[in-house]
């Protein structure tokens, strides 16, 4: 076992960690083609009292739909998007008291018994889908966000290996629709989760011989938040005390550019969620068979698989932004959050394209929805994990991240509240309500432009930024 990563093989690094992402990261988004194979083998098809009011072009007994199972299938889902938060708080407190080791030892082992416990999933045990798929997702975060720390070995293009470990994790979905396109070759849904358990313990290469025991530190990162001027009084508090402290965790936490960035977060993560769980209701809803739904939800899986490209083409979008702006100015805060202002403005303006298609149910309307859900997804993910590494000191990055993925996954609760609102109600008000919300997001960018001229102002006037 190694206690310190080795820069030179920083590339075999990012290889192996895309790999983890893609086999084992995000398989919660692929709720789509999951929840498909659930419904054909009739789980909480008892639910369904009445079965007259269902589409006459659905091929079997078990596909039969009503608003009860609905409800039960995806609450599944949220419970699952919120254990994503809830894994990467937990394993992120993990890593800043005890290493990036013992947080992924905990994180492998949690992943397995998720997988074990889909595996075990009968029309008589159906519940074990909750802490199932909620255990898959806890673990499989630790991952994503443990691997992140890898960028730190790059001097240059830090944006772009944020992007390719995103795409990765974007593209693990995948894993899903092979399970999917398995079960209807006659390879049973038990039997993919068991082999998904099993390869799982691959991950412990990285563990225990990729990354060090406990952090990969960023050169010349100062340890306070970079909205700080020199004379600012909780500067010498600060130096007191010992870094790496919950209460040096705690002043970022606070700052400014962490608050608005959580709320930016939370409502574009809300909004991909709601549009994204709602998927196979809105497919059931707009097409006239089951063989339809088929086909759209694979087109979509397909889709999402895409972010294996548009991920990275995000950082390089990002990396592109940080040429531009080196020179920008002699504040740190304006040198570093320029180049972060228009990533942020474009991940909104994805949010708000897929909103108002939404709002226009007609199948031909759908490809051009999924395309913007992938190019949300893509960019939410990469340039909010840029913002937090290029923020905030390397020792607090899993925490911070964590702590961040936590609150936007419990905002996310909300979708169900949503889905019962489009059920009741007619589905137009709620998706108007999310498009408004997600119009609101442009204040971060907006906000943080302003506080990069303010700040260049008080350089050239001698009030210099560390």
């Amino acid at each position: 076992m190694i206690t310190t990563a080795n820069p030179r093989l920083r590339h075999l690094y990012v290889v192996w960690a895309a790999l983890e992402n893609v086999g084992f990261g995000g398989l919660v988004y692929g709720w789509g083609s999951l929840v498909y194979v659930l419904r054909d083998e009739g789980l909480y098809l008892d639910l369904c009292e009445n079965l007259t009011d269902v589409n006459p072009g659905f091929r079997n007994e078990t596909n039969k739909d009503c608003h009860a199972r609905s409800s039960k299938l995806e609450l599944v889902y949220t419970f699952a998007s919120v254990s994503v938060g809830v894994g990467s708080f937990v394993l992120g407190q993990v890593n800043l008291k005890w290493g990036t080791r013992t947080s992924r030892i905990i994180a492998s082992l949690v992943f397995m018994i998720g997988a074990f416990m889909i595996a075990g999933v009968t029309n008589d045990t159906p519940w074990l889908i909750f802490p199932g798929l909620s255990c898959a997702a806890f673990g499989g975060i630790a991952f994503l966000t443990t691997n992140y720390q890898i960028a730190n070995l790059f001097t240059v293009g830090r944006g772009a290996v944020v992007g390719i470990l995103n795409g990765a994790f974007d593209s693990s979905d995948g894993i899903q629709l092979m399970i999917k396109f398995g079960y209807e070759s006659g390879v049973s849904r038990r039997t993919s989760f068991l082999v998904l358990a099993c390869t799982h313990t691959l991950t412990f290469v990285s563990t225990c011989f990729f990354l060090p025991k406990d952090f990969i530190h960023a050169p010349h990162q100062t340890s306070e938040p970079l909205d700080w001027d020199h004379k600012d009084p909780r500067r010498k508090q600060s130096a007191a005390e010992p870094e790496g402290s919950f209460r040096h965790l705690f002043r970022h936490l606070c700052s400014s550019s962490y608050l608005l960035h959580l709320c930016w977060l939370s409502v574009l993560y809300l909004r991909f969620s709601a549009v994204l769980g709602s998927m196979n209701r809105t497919l059931q809803r707009q097409l006239v068979s089951q063989d339809e739904v088929s086909r759209f939800t694979n087109i979509l899986l397909y889709t999402m698989m895409g972010g294996i490209v548009t991920s990275p083409l995000s950082g390089a979008f990002l990396e592109l932004n940080v040429v531009c702006f080196k020179h920008c100015s002699r504040s740190s805060f304006a040198q570093t959050m320029k180049p972060l202002v228009i990533p942020l403005a474009l991940a909104t303006t994805f949010g708000a394209v897929m909103s108002t298609l939404v709002l226009f149910e007609n199948p031909s309307n759908l490809y051009a929805v999924f395309i913007f859900i992938l190019l949300l997804r893509s960019s939410l993910f990469t340039f909010s994990c840029a913002y937090i590494i290029h923020m905030f000191p390397s020792q607090y990055l899993v925490s911070i991240i964590g702590i961040t993925t936590l609150i936007g996954s419990s905002v996310s609760l909300f979708q169900h509240a949503i889905f019962e609102w489009s059920e009741y109600r007619p589905e137009i008000q709620a998706n108007v309500f999310l498009l408004v919300l997600t119009c609101l997001t442009y204040i971060h960018p907006a906000w943080q432009l302003i506080k990069c001229h303010k700040l260049e102002q008080h350089t050239l006037l001698g009030y210099d930024t560390i």
